[in-house]
């Protein structure tokens, strides 16, 4: 697995422990518990493989509605707790010139507060489902909700516009179903003149079956990493019935001593 020169990573469960969608809602709104909770059926059927990623944003997007944009930055830098050896992880991508890409159905909010408190360097992009912020009828742009995250990161936390912009609860969709995670990180590849059979691709639940199954058939590395157990019979049943021209493997079930150092050896970092 030398030549592995790209690695894409699903964030929630993979990266972090949590599953930042529905877990933004349960800080934001402690005392609207019913938001937690039908956020929480739609992921879970979602992440089971048993509903689409785009039935279970149509249920949690209006339930951010009201959302500030200080709570969010807030609940990713005090609330998230980082996968076991993440910051060695991406560090040591970095240092054999590893290109590293997070490639989730998360908030491109939640991965700009990542990017900002582990450093730009690290993330050579980031795709991500897009929740909105506004304020006074106005939709805040990309880059200018990634400069709020920097400067907030950074100090600068005392604006009350961090308690003005507010999530719409509407969710701009990048990535709708499992198989486009594949075809995204392709298109990144094919941009850097990456060949397929350099790329690896992490996941941890069904949500990365179709990133997994499908870099494996191109010749590259699909790796389920703190795994549930449909992910575990999804991709046993394709190993066992398919001639893949790459790999597959199974590191770590789901714990809490999952350790990101472990990944390290397969793409010979």
């Amino acid at each position: 697995m030398a030549g592995i020169q790209l690695v894409s990573s699903d964030l929630n469960g993979t990266l972090v422990h949590q599953h930042t969608m529905m877990d933004m809602i349960r800080v934001g709104f402690p005392d609207e518990p019913y938001r937690f909770e039908k956020a929480e059926d739609a992921f879970t059927l979602q992440t089971a493989g048993l509903s689409s990623m785009e039935e279970a944003f149509q249920i949690a997007g209006p339930l951010t509605k009201g959302l500030t944009l200080r709570t969010a930055i807030e609940y990713a830098i005090s609330e998230m707790r980082f996968i076991s050896g993440f910051g060695e992880f991406i560090r040591a991508l970095h240092q054999k010139n590893i290109r590293f890409v997070i490639n989730s159905t998360g908030y491109s909010i939640t991965a700009e507060v990542i990017k900002a408190l582990y450093g730009s360097k690290y993330f050579h992009d980031v795709i991500c489902n897009r929740l909105i912020f506004g304020k006074d009828g106005k939709i805040l742009e990309e880059k200018e909700l990634a400069a709020l995250v920097n400067r907030y990161c950074h100090g600068e936390k005392s604006s009350t516009i961090y308690d003005e912009i507010s999530s719409v609860g509407t969710v701009e969709l990048g990535i709708r179903n499992e198989n486009e995670k594949a075809m995204l990180i392709f298109k990144v590849a094919q941009q850097l003149n990456i060949s397929r059979t350099a790329i690896a691709h992490i996941g941890d639940t069904m949500g990365d079956s179709g990133g997994i199954s499908e870099v494996a058939r191109n010749g590259g590395v699909g790796i389920a990493f703190n795994y549930n157990q449909a992910l575990r019979i999804h991709l046993e049943n394709i190993l066992d019935n398919e001639k893949l021209t790459g790999r597959i493997f199974l590191i770590q079930p789901k714990s809490e001593e999952s350790d990101m150092r472990l990944l390290l050896d397969i793409l010979s970092v």
